[in-house]
């Protein structure tokens, strides 16, 4: 499947370096793409991105099927990768 998780993050964000820890040592069955807020002119908007660092997960169409904001744990983080793919 298609389906991946948008992970938007700043330099200057503090909480985003150890969200990119959580997610390099967490075992997730799709890809992640990086976006960086201050480069990237179209993707925070479309998907309505205020503050960083918020995982968006997204099927083959690039619509948004869930989201997480703010600190996660590794469990948590691959338990909710879980979640939306059975969900889908």
């Amino acid at each position: 499947s298609n389906m991946h998780i948008l992970k938007f993050y700043a330099d200057w964000c503090v909480p985003c370096r150890q969200l990119e820890k959580t997610i390099s040592e967490a075992e997730l069955s799709v890809p992640v793409e990086s976006i960086d807020v201050d480069s990237s002119s179209d993707l925070p908007p479309k998907y309505k991105v205020r503050g960083v660092p918020p995982l968006v997960f997204i099927d083959s169409e690039g619509n948004e099927i869930s989201r997480k904001v703010g600190s996660i744990k590794k469990q948590e983080l691959q338990s909710w990768v879980e979640n939306c793919l059975s969900a889908n």
